[in-house]
């Protein structure tokens, strides 16, 4: 049986090289370092795919004539040369 003074030191003396390995191995550290740059980047491209995904959907959506017209009436405010438009101004509060 080991003394428990030497397995007391061997504990603290593997504690003690594991942690310069880790801490002093710049390779390690900057493989961390890389690998949550990686993780950052892909979830960046995830993102910007779907964002992509979305817009090509509401291009294609845009590209229907109808589609046009209304985004014309709503958005910029503009008639057919025939057609008149009436506008009306809210109600106030007092005629409630």
């Amino acid at each position: 049986m080991k003394p428990v003074r030497f397995q007391f030191k061997l504990k603290y003396l593997a504690i003690l090289a594991l942690a310069a390995l880790l801490l002093g191995n710049r390779g390690f550290r900057s493989l961390v370092r890389n690998y949550r740059e990686y993780s950052r980047l892909k979830s960046e491209k995830a993102q910007l795919e779907q964002q992509r995904v979305d817009l090509e959907k509401k291009l294609a959506e845009i590209s229907k004539k109808p589609a046009i017209e209304q985004a014309a009436r709503t958005e910029l405010g503009l008639i057919r040369p025939d057609e008149t438009e009436y506008r009306f101004p809210a109600p106030k509060e007092s005629d409630k």
